[in-house]
C-alpha cells in the first residue's frame, strides 16, 4: 500500500468528490423525471390546465409548459390570433 501523503489524501478527497457529484446528478435526473411525469398525469388525465399545476407545485408556469410541451401534451386551449400571426410569419 503506498504511503500516505498530502498529495494522495487530497486526491482520495477529489475522488470522493466527484463520486459524490455523480451520485448527486443521477438523483437529481431521477427526482426531475418523476416530477416530469407526475406533471404530465396531472395535465392529461387529471385535467389540471397548467396554471393550476404551477400553484400547486410552487414551479413556474413556464416550467410547466415546457415539460408539456417535452411530452408532446397537446394545447388546452387554441392559440390567440397574436400567436397565429406570429407562428405564420416565421
Amino acid at each position: 500500500m503506498p504511503e500516505e501523503t498530502p498529495v494522495t489524501r487530497l486526491e482520495e478527497a477529489v475522488a470522493a468528490k466527484e463520486a459524490a457529484e455523480r451520485r448527486a446528478d443521477a438523483i437529481r435526473k431521477e427526482g426531475a423525471e418523476t416530477f416530469a411525469k407526475a406533471v404530465v398525469r396531472a395535465l392529461v388525465e387529471d385535467g389540471m390546465k397548467p396554471k393550476e399545476v404551477a400553484a400547486a407545485t410552487d414551479v413556474s408556469y413556464e416550467t410547466i409548459r415546457r415539460i408539456a410541451r417535452a411530452a408532446d401534451v397537446e394545447r388546452l386551449r387554441e392559440p390567440t390570433v397574436t400567436s397565429r400571426r406570429k407562428a405564420n410569419e416565421d
